[in-house]
């Protein structure tokens, strides 16, 4: 999923590891306003594991906020992620976590 496919859905579904078993989740896009211009986070409302949250945001190249802590992609700071013009859908999706047993 690229950066624009992301901002234009409004939102991320991803899979990750928790407590050992391998979840689906779906980040929300949201925006914070800033003096440049709007900068983008992805959001979780659960909890979730840290080194999880690193891979995420690397693969996508797209900075996540959750529960208080900011992730950012290797080298980047939040200035590289500044857009003057944000479009992004209204998406009004239900928070989504489904879980699998994998053998």
């Amino acid at each position: 999923m690229t950066r624009e496919e992301i901002l234009k859905t409004g939102y991320a579904d991803v899979k990750m590891q928790v407590a050992g078993m391998r979840q689906a989740h779906r980040l929300k896009v949201t925006l914070e306003k800033t003096k440049d211009g709007f900068i983008a986070y992805l959001t979780s409302e659960q909890r979730l594991p840290t080194p999880e949250l690193v891979r995420i945001a690397e693969e996508l190249q797209f900075p996540i906020r959750c529960r208080g802590m900011l992730v950012l992609p290797k080298g980047k700071s939040p200035a590289d992620f500044v857009e003057k013009n944000v479009t992004m859908a209204a998406a009004t999706e239900e928070t989504v976590v489904e879980a699998e047993i994998e053998d």
